[in-house]
């Protein structure tokens, strides 16, 4: 027993002393730590907890091992007011969006695709930094900052089914902490929780940008939860509009494949009667939200707007950030690309020839309604360009356009 005790001594210091050493390299990994001459706080952390689990096993004090650690002044070797934050500007983050995605492996998809730990994290260190890889039989967990988690998702998804996707924007942080720095306070008091008019039903959404959030607000949703394709709420953001919303019946509509898991995760814990509407993009959003009947029943009327995701197709505009071929389509960087249901359809350097080849895979002689809602980065003439080309190529066809002011995705369409 003494043995074996002492063997668990032996690796417990190795791994002390092989975690110091890491720890010690981290400003050679992130300019910024080595700009201010310290090292990586959550590094640091980690690194007490191990000398702790140390101390047990020696049969130490933990007190003690407190006394003689480093004063946190002693750590930082800098003022509160000389943070390492202070020293970089929030416009120099090059990669915005800290990014954690976790995977479990499907052997589908892996005997289609081999996974190789080494090739993947390759490819992913071309999505950003502070990059980081685990996987084991059935998981793959990963970290990395990076300024589209879209495309880190898309890649870990080859491999199998998202478990967890947690993003937050770092560029948000920064700004709140120089804020906070600046006016003087180290933290700001939570904010109360606000509750709405008590209501029967509240539909709570997810969207990004305020155009999009104004229509779904206009067509009867209570809440809008900032999100989207490089944001995703968490569980926690669910649960708070949910409180707040102050209903007796709630029904969410995450509006993205990457997104459910959240909302059903928060429905579960909820005390309150939640359902989920599975929609996986902004036009089965609204779609869901137009086939609501406030008289009817919460199961009732989660299965008719569930009925209704099928009845509309998405479309979306975006552009590439790096050259690439998927499915025999060659990419460029900078090109636009026409995404019909997840597949890249056309991809052009002109993003309303981009826009006009979609319509065409989308529109077809059973069409009725086309919703076009342009991004913060297209024109409202831009948008009515497009319109009027629908009108003159089909006839019959009616044609809405709204102002989304979404990010990253400069059109997004709904046919139905």
């Amino acid at each position: 027993m003494q043995k074996k005790n002492d063997d668990t001594v032996a690796l417990m210091e190795e791994v002390v002393k092989e975690a110091k050493a890491s720890l010690e390299r981290t400003p050679d990994l992130l300019p910024v730590l080595k700009e201010v001459g310290v090292v990586d706080s959550g590094g640091q952390g980690l690194v007490t907890i191990y000398e702790g689990f140390l101390a047990v096993l020696k049969g130490e004090k933990i007190v003690d091992l407190v006394q003689k650690s480093p004063s946190m002044t002693e750590l930082v070797q800098v003022e509160h007011h000389q943070s390492a934050q202070s020293h970089l500007s929030t416009e120099d983050i090059e990669f915005g969006y800290c990014t954690e995605v976790m995977v479990k492996f499907e052997s589908d998809k892996v005997q289609e695709n081999p996974f190789d730990e080494g090739k993947f994290r390759e490819a992913l260190s071309a999505h950003g930094d502070s990059l980081l890889v685990v996987s084991d039989e059935d998981l793959l967990k990963i970290h990395i900052h990076a300024e589209y988690p879209g495309n880190v998702i898309s890649e870990a998804q080859k491999f199998g089914s998202l478990v967890n996707v947690k993003i937050e924007n770092m560029r948000e942080q920064h700004s709140s902490i120089l804020e906070q720095e600046k006016g003087g306070s180290a933290s700001m008091p939570p904010k109360p929780e606000k509750k709405d008019e008590k209501t029967e039903y509240a539909i709570i959404t997810v969207a990004m940008g305020d155009g999009i959030a104004k229509l779904f607000k206009g067509l009867g949703a209570k809440r809008v939860i900032e999100g989207g394709q490089t944001m995703n709420p968490s569980t926690e953001d669910f649960v708070k509009a949910i409180n707040e919303a102050n209903a007796d019946k709630i029904i969410l509509l995450p509006n993205n494949s990457n997104i459910i898991m959240a909302a059903e995760q928060a429905a579960t814990v909820s005390d309150l009667d939640v359902v989920v509407v599975p929609s996986k993009s902004v036009p089965q959003g609204l779609a869901a939200l137009l086939a609501f009947n406030p008289i009817e029943s919460l199961t009732d009327n989660q299965a008719e707007m569930t009925t209704s995701l099928g009845s509309v197709k998405t479309g979306e505009v975006t552009y590439a950030v790096r050259d690439t071929s998927l499915n025999g389509v060659q990419i460029k960087k900078g090109d636009f690309m026409g995404i019909h249901e997840k597949e890249i359809v056309s991809t052009l350097p002109n993003v309303q020839e981009v826009a006009k080849e979609l319509l065409s895979k989308m529109v077809d002689e059973d069409s009725e309604i086309v919703t076009i809602i342009y991004g913060e980065d297209r024109t409202e003439q831009e948008a009515d360009e497009l319109a009027s080309y629908l009108e003159e190529q089909y006839e019959d066809i009616e044609v809405e356009v709204h102002i989304g002011n979404q990010p990253l995705y400069s059109y997004i369409i709904a046919v139905e």
